[in-house]
């Protein structure tokens, strides 16, 4: 597919996304509310948002699905279990393996294990590892029925013991050898997508780019539509500074997945680096309205002012971010610079020091705050930070040495 077309896709993606979002309905908003309440825990208020979306005519899959896991959460399994049955009816597989733990949990080992069967066949189908490590599960591994379940199956193939065992090896940063389980997996035929987007990620891990780059294209050659895909290959290339083409997925992502909402923080994040503000600023909002508690979005957003020249609103988003979590030294350097922006170089220091207490290996806040020293009378402090940082190897460091502490 030629670079032309793609671009026309995703334009024609991102269009029926723009204009279908204008016409949003409360369903969906409130949908989109009581997910964000689940992922942050909020069990009980996540439920009262899914059922208004329910009463409000909304149907989607999702929605149901999203109940039962909520109610799942409460432990109120007998319920779940009816949520998770509607659900199978729409999409058979999606909820079986959660209908499998709850009946484990409910001690019904026979339903337990036909959901399970159900979720071994199924597309839906996690790896060996996990499910034989799953706490649920585990409340019934013990009885004659589920042991002979195990023993007498013949669930997974050749494809997913290679991913198995790449997938232990990468979690025991042995990255050689899982780059050579997978190749090999390629080798004997098996050429799926899920291999070449599993060596991307060793590839990830070892700061090979160019590679897993390759590797991605390669698995969305095969699965061009694949959100998940997609979403990362969007986040590598604008870790390679590719701002234009990361910004083209995230767009195709949010269209496949408008209510992966979290999408919008790296596209908020690419559009400010192809110099759409506004728009940035906007998807961010957007995002924050369903994760106010995102300490990390709040200083994205503060970054995105910040890079633009809005000062006092980075300072804004800095704080938000410090009232949420209190121990990231980035949010006190990003805000002390900030300070140092505006002239206000006492905020800027003391900023700046607890920066330092926090992380005192980042050569930049020791400029910084040998910057706001100088501004504020206490030059011995500032030829430390000079120092520190001549010894980390900053060039500026040096400049301001041989001006200040001759």
């Amino acid at each position: 597919m030629s670079s032309l077309i793609k671009n026309i896709i995703a334009f024609f993606l991102f269009s029926l996304l723009i204009n279908s979002g204008y016409s949003q309905s409360v369903g969906e908003k409130n949908y989109l509310i009581g997910k964000a309440r689940l992922e942050s825990g909020q069990n009980d208020s996540a439920l009262v948002y899914f059922d208004k979306a329910i009463s409000q005519g909304s149907k989607d899959v999702d929605i149901l699905f999203s109940k039962g896991v909520a109610l799942y959460n409460k432990g109120q399994f007998g319920m779940a279990v009816k949520e998770f049955e509607k659900v199978e009816v729409i999409s058979p597989g999606k909820a079986s393996i959660w209908m499998a733990k709850c009946y484990a949990n409910l001690n019904d080992t026979d339903n337990c294990l036909k959901s399970l069967e159900i979720h071994l066949s199924s597309n839906y189908r996690l790896p060996e590892s996990t499910l034989l490590l799953d706490h649920d599960l585990s409340l019934v591994d013990e009885d004659p029925k589920f042991i002979e379940f195990w023993k007498n199956g013949n669930w997974y193939t050749g494809l997913d013991k290679t991913l198995a065992e790449a997938s232990y090896l990468i979690k025991s940063q042995k990255y050689p050898e899982a780059i050579d389980v997978i190749s090999e997996g390629l080798d004997k035929g098996y050429r799926k997508a899920s291999l070449y987007a599993k060596r991307a990620e060793v590839y990830m891990k070892v700061n090979n780019y160019r590679l897993a780059l390759d590797d991605l294209n390669k698995s969305l050659e095969l699965e061009h539509r694949n959100a998940a895909l997609l979403n990362q290959r969007a986040s590598l290339l604008y870790l390679m500074g590719k701002y234009k083409p990361a910004l083209e997925d995230y767009k195709v992502v949010y269209a496949l997945a408008p209510d992966e909402i979290k999408v919008l923080v790296g596209m908020s994040m690419a559009l400010n680096k192809n110099a759409l503000y506004d728009e940035a600023v906007t998807n961010m909002n957007t995002y924050l309205k369903y994760y106010p508690a995102n300490d990390s979005a709040w200083y994205q957003l503060g970054m995105i002012h910040y890079e633009n020249g809005y000062f006092f609103d980075a300072i804004n988003c800095f704080n938000s971010s410090l009232k949420i979590k209190q121990n990231d030294s980035r949010y006190f350097a990003a805000r002390g610079t900030t300070y140092l922006k505006t002239r206000t170089y006492q905020y800027a220091w003391k900023d700046l020091s607890m920066a330092l207490d926090l992380n005192p290996n980042d050569a930049e806040t020791y400029v910084n705050k040998g910057i706001a020293a100088i501004n504020t009378g206490k030059n011995e402090d500032a030829c430390f930070c000079f120092d520190m940082a001549k010894k980390m190897g900053n060039k500026d460091a040096f400049t301001y040495s041989e001006k200040y502490c001759k």
